[in-house]
């Protein structure tokens, strides 16, 4: 068994777990929430920027840089908000308009934060390749994930805390003590 005591609207709530027969990768969950977070949020965050990356160089085959990077955030941003809303933070139901805000304000900053490092590598390196650019995205984006993240974690997808958001599950069952 597993134990905690965590408190809630004033009242102490002894938080019990049988660990009798799960597995090591349940037991880890339980326990660290919030690396099991961290990681998950890093590979949906890598393979994230795979995709905007690869997206950004098709399109700029055909296209100027900066609507190509535009389209590329628009549809990762997209696509990885809702895998993080699924695979990181364990399908949590959220507010639609908290989505919407996070999103745009992703998109919003990622398209001036990345803009800004385009034009600085136009200034550093004479004529760069769309390849240059794309690895110059990337690392952007990279940069940009943690500020992502802790927007994700504590308010997209939060405030609740893990406690809750397990109970709600039915993967923890709280007891009450005395």
């Amino acid at each position: 068994m597993w134990g905690d005591v965590v408190e809630m609207g004033g009242a102490a709530l002894a938080v019990t777990v049988p660990m009798d027969g799960m597995s090591r990768t349940s037991r880890v969950r339980l326990r660290h929430p919030l690396l099991v977070q961290v990681v998950r949020y890093m590979i949906v965050g890598g393979l994230g920027t795979v995709v905007n990356a690869a997206i950004f160089l098709v399109l700029r085959t055909w296209w100027d840089t900066m609507p190509a990077n535009l389209v590329a955030l628009v549809l990762s941003t997209a696509v990885s908000t809702e895998v993080n809303r699924r695979f990181t933070f364990g399908g949590i139901e959220v507010h639609r308009w908290r989505s919407y805000v996070q999103s745009g304000g992703t998109v919003l900053f990622y398209a001036f934060y990345s803009s800004i490092v385009l034009m600085l590598l136009d200034e550093v390196v004479d004529s760069p390749t769309a390849w240059e650019q794309t690895v110059v995205v990337a690392v952007a984006s990279v940069l940009g994930g943690l500020v992502r993240f802790l927007v994700l974690r504590y308010w997209v997808f939060g405030p609740d805390d893990d406690e809750a958001a397990l109970a709600r599950t039915g993967q923890l069952r709280p007891t009450f003590r005395a």
